[in-house]
């Protein structure tokens, strides 16, 4: 098999001003200023390093890079709102006409939040985003930040009235309210509705007996969707993760599955796995997987049968999932010993880390849909950042050592190999880099 050869090729962005950027790389959507930014760019940075050789700058990519619902298609966005589609072409990034814009309105605690969304559609498929800010709507008091996604409405679900949006051409409308995310491709939204085909919004799923929170709005954690559990739906019935019966909310507990198309006081849904320890499941042969933590020193993958109501343990793992471990995918890695698991196949594979430093601990962990390549950066007892590419089926493995893998903000894999590092190049965060290897 062709050894996996790495291309680096850096695309130097221009400042985006007034984007308070803390050290994580995380950009906070609230902050004032001028919106515009300087009429200049800044001077290009070249890090020192060994590998200087594989470097190119250019000026074409301002922002970080997020995923959208396509292979190979990203897009930007500012605190504005302003959307660019990127498609990666052969390595190098393309930019991408959307196919239209329109604007969404959807009622979250009684506030009407706006969003221009814009939009591409793919082999049949639609994916859109919008934003909105207090900045573009003063006028909304409880809300200062909301970023929406439209995507496509699963297919075989229906409502309690037996009907069937898809079939009417109806998309999902998903919303998150967390600024901290705005530069993250690990979003919860919190927010659902029925976007129809005039533009028009319904709620999606029931808000039967939702309570309002201490900041005037209703509970966040009343039903939550991720990316990762979109697609894995073949059912009329939709699950989703929510903690309403639970007093505080925490990401690493206190979180069930619930399912639609249920009874009782909550009219359209019900608890379907109770006890889930973080937000991912997989759905696979009839049976879903999850994780649960036995104590507060290990924590088990299990899977539950709705037919028989069974739940068997496949895997128990030391450590606490949140804080030892990163799950991309199928795919889970111990972030001190390298070790990777396919939560699904059971496949094993371990990332070198005596390759990075004695001590390395990573921070940033992407794989791509095939489950061929993965991208790796952390950090070794000193600080140092460190970042490495691993083919899994060859162990092929580059590793690089360089300050700018410490403010990586966000990280794709691509299945031909092409792996992309979207990285703040100061410790403010004014100045981004787009880290790209192709495999040629």
């Amino acid at each position: 098999m062709k050894r996996y050869k790495v291309l680096l090729a850096f695309l130097l962005v221009v400042l985006a001003a007034a984007i308070a950027v803390v050290a994580t790389g995380v950009i906070d959507i609230r902050s004032s200023g001028d919106p515009t930014g300087p009429s200049t760019p800044v001077q290009p940075v070249n890090p020192k390093t060994d590998y200087t050789d594989y470097y190119n700058t250019h000026t074409e990519i301002a922002l970080p890079l997020l995923k959208t619902d396509f292979e190979n298609v990203f897009f930007t966005m500012s605190k504005l709102g302003d959307v660019q589609f990127y498609q990666i072409v052969n390595g190098v990034p393309q930019t991408l006409e959307e196919t239209g814009s329109y604007e969404v309105t959807a009622v979250c605690s009684s506030q009407k939040l706006s969003a221009m969304m814009h939009c591409i559609e793919l082999g049949g498929k639609t994916f859109g985003c919008g934003l909105f800010t207090n900045q573009l709507h003063p006028e909304v008091l409880i809300y200062d930040y909301a970023f929406f996604k439209v995507t496509e409405m699963f297919t075989s679900f229906r409502d309690i009235n037996g009907v069937n949006y898809a079939a009417r051409g109806a998309k999902l409308l998903l919303i998150d309210t967390d600024s901290s995310r705005f530069f993250s491709n690990e979003k919860i939204y919190s927010e659902a509705f029925v976007l129809n085909t005039d533009h028009s919004t319904s709620l999606f799923l029931s808000n039967d007996q939702r309570t309002v929170d201490m900041d005037a709005r209703e509970r966040e954690d009343y039903k939550m969707f991720t990316d990762s559990i979109l697609d894995q739906h073949t059912s009329s019935n939709v699950l989703f993760f929510s903690s309403r019966y639970y007093a505080d909310f925490a990401e690493s507990g206190n979180v069930d599955i619930f399912t639609s198309g249920g009874s009782g006081t909550n009219i359209d849904n019900v608890r379907y796995v109770i006890g889930i320890d973080s937000l991912y499941f997989w759905k696979y042969e009839g049976e879903t997987y999850f994780f649960r933590a036995e104590d507060a020193e290990s924590f088990t993958l299990k899977a539950y049968n709705a037919v028989s109501g069974e739940t068997r343990s496949l895997e128990t793992f030391s450590g606490s999932l949140s804080e030892d471990y990163l799950v991309r995918g199928q795919w889970i890695l111990d972030k001190h010993t390298g070790a990777l698991l396919n939560v699904i196949t059971g496949q094993t594979c371990t990332v070198p880390f005596a390759s990075f430093s004695k001590q390395f601990t990573a921070g940033v962990f992407e794989i791509s849909e095939n489950g061929r390549y993965c991208v790796i950066a952390g950090a070794d007892a000193k600080g140092k950042a460190i970042c490495g590419r691993m083919e899994l089926d060859t162990g092929s493995l580059r590793v690089y050592t360089n300050d700018i893998f410490g403010g990586v903000v966000t990280a794709a894999a691509l299945n031909d190999g092409t792996v992309l590092l979207s990285a703040a190049a100061s410790k403010n965060g004014e100045t981004y880099l787009q880290l790209i290897g192709a495999d040629n």
